[in-house]
């Protein structure tokens, strides 16, 4: 998934403000350096997302000429599912 910069900005203002003001955590750190911390979180997911997505493909391609009866997207979805619990990553 594409993300914006400037929307992962804003994802970790609204949840350090969130989290802050429901009083789930007391910050020891500036604000900044954990909305940075925030952000590369967000990026990590978002990068171990596609490359189970791009697993998934390549899982399906080596496999698509025995599966022409069945949906292809519903084949990817399946194989992304299986391929993230596999890795203990949720969806």
């Amino acid at each position: 998934m594409k993300i914006k910069p400037e929307q992962l900005e804003q994802i970790a203002g609204l949840l350090l403000a969130s989290y802050k003001k429901k009083e789930l955590i007391v910050s020891k750190a500036a604000d900044a350096a954990i909305k940075d911390k925030i952000i590369d979180v967000i990026k990590k997911n978002f990068a171990e997302e596609v490359a189970i997505e791009e697993e998934a493909r390549k899982m399906l391609a080596s496999v698509a000429q025995a599966s022409r009866d069945l949906d292809p997207f519903k084949m990817f979805l399946l194989a992304k599912q299986k391929l993230a619990a596999k890795k203990g990553f949720i969806l």
